[in-house]
């Protein structure tokens, strides 16, 4: 026979409804900062995009 499950009592939901929307706010920050960062009208006003794009660095093996 079916078993009705316990309720979620309303702090435990309230706190995974928080930690969800904290985690949606971030991403949504991050891609309108990255969004802004690579959208630049003059070459003069913004020389290289900052954002989350790395600099390569070399890589050598030394011998």
């Amino acid at each position: 026979m079916a078993v009705p499950k316990k309720r979620t009592s309303m702090s435990k939901k309230r706190i995974r409804k928080n930690l969800w929307k904290k985690k949606t706010y971030f991403s949504i920050v991050q891609s309108y900062s990255l969004a802004k960062s690579r959208s630049f009208s003059g070459v003069s006003e913004h020389p290289k995009p900052k954002g989350f794009s790395r600099q390569q660095t070399n890589n050598r093996v030394l011998g």
